[in-house]
């Protein structure tokens, strides 16, 4: 049985709603890196069962390569989704990247609000 990515999406929702106490900013940057992950290997997964191929781009790394797929696509329900993806990803890059600015609770609220969009188009 392989893993259900969406998981992440849960487990996102959890350490936002329930941060272990004395944790609570390491439970925010932990539930919006999970919100990203679990929605990018959903969509990433979503886009190999439709045939897709990637563009061979050596200058994009994967996560790039999925997010123009989606934006590239011809159907605007998929152009938003890659509109939101790259927009959880700037999230997340934030989350795990930026120990300098905390994150905050309406940060972690967008990148639910954002993960659940994407997961409710897709």
């Amino acid at each position: 049985m392989s893993f259900s990515w969406l998981h992440y999406t849960e487990l996102a929702n959890h350490l936002f709603a329930s941060p272990f106490s004395g944790y609570q900013e390491a439970c925010y940057r932990s539930a919006v890196s999970r919100a990203y992950y679990g929605v990018f290997c959903h969509c990433r997964n979503e886009a190999r069962l439709k045939d897709y191929r990637p563009r061979s781009n050596a200058d994009l790394g994967t996560h790039q390569k999925v997010i123009r797929h989606y934006k590239d696509s011809l159907e605007k329900k998929y152009k938003d989704i890659g509109v939101k993806l790259d927009e959880l990803r700037r999230l997340r890059n934030k989350a795990d990247y930026d120990g300098d600015n905390p994150i905050k609770k309406n940060d972690v609220e967008q990148a639910l609000f954002v993960m659940s969009e994407i997961i409710n188009t897709l």
